[in-house]
């Protein structure tokens, strides 16, 4: 989906305080203001950033990035040329084990994104080498399989700290997909500003856990649906997890002044 759509599938299903958090990419973000103004939606700008802990895979939210601070655009260019470094690995490792993709198709999927292995997973299902996004990553595309590919990443402290750099808000995201809380505990201690709460794939007794830790330490609570639009292998739409409305308004709360001094407040 279009920044453009997600704010109108947003206004139609009534939230009112919309997060843009693109992997290593602010793009979307001048487009997406526009329509927010006009759905009068209340539009958050963010990132989200890869990081490693051991082996596993964390994600850090950057709520409130100043899109136009130099610091935090570089860092992301860099981030982008890693990951499109990996993604002609990938398909190299396709074409050897007889699951060729188009590179040209893969980047038309993607259109003005990231390109990342979702895309990859589409092509390969559009090349009837799978008969299913799930699929592609079971057999291809995930950890330990034929065509993965480690990325190279940031550690969740310099994550945090390319963040707060452009006078955002670090948060940890989804942290019950982890399936460690030892790793969850160090993450913490890596210097997040809050903990991602209410999330479609957290059960209630992740959210309730993950709330006594996040007040425990005096940490900002956090959720979202973390839609991927209605091409992914979960087409939830915007607005599909139970957020507080709470929640909402101490986010707004903790909002730095450049982000409230802006023509991007609405």
């Amino acid at each position: 989906m279009s920044p453009r759509e997600v704010v109108w599938q947003a206004a139609e299903r009534g939230v009112f305080l919309l997060g843009i958090t693109d992997h290593d990419t602010t793009e979307g973000l001048a487009e997406a203001g526009e329509a927010a103004a006009a759905a009068g939606v209340v539009l958050v700008p963010g990132v989200e950033l890869s990081a490693d802990s051991e082996s596993h895979d964390i994600h850090i939210l950057g709520y409130f990035v100043n899109p136009r601070d130099g610091g935090l655009q570089a860092a992301l260019a860099e981030l982008r040329r890693g990951r499109n470094r990996r993604n002609q690995r990938i398909m190299e490792r396709l074409r050897s084990v007889g699951a060729p993709v188009s590179p040209e198709r893969v980047q038309e999927i993607a259109g003005a994104g990231t390109v990342g292995r979702p895309h990859i997973a589409l092509a390969l299902l559009e090349a009837g080498h799978v008969g299913s996004q799930g699929e592609a990553f079971g057999r291809y595309l995930a950890r330990g399989k034929p065509a993965f590919v480690a990325r190279e990443r940031l550690s969740p402290a310099e994550a945090c700290a390319t963040i707060r750099s452009s006078g955002g808000l670090a948060v940890l995201a989804h942290p019950g997909k982890i399936g460690s809380w030892w790793v969850i505990e160090e993450v913490l201690a890596s210097g997040v500003d809050g903990i991602e709460v209410f999330h479609s794939d957290h059960s209630a007794r992740d959210a309730e856990r993950l709330l006594a830790l996040a007040q425990g330490r005096s940490l900002l609570v956090t959720g979202g649906t973390d839609s991927h639009g209605p091409h992914s292998e979960r087409p939830l739409a915007v607005g599909d997890a139970a957020v507080p409305r709470s929640v909402g308004e101490e986010l707004l709360s903790r909002a730095p002044e450049w982000w409230q001094d802006s023509d991007r407040r609405r």
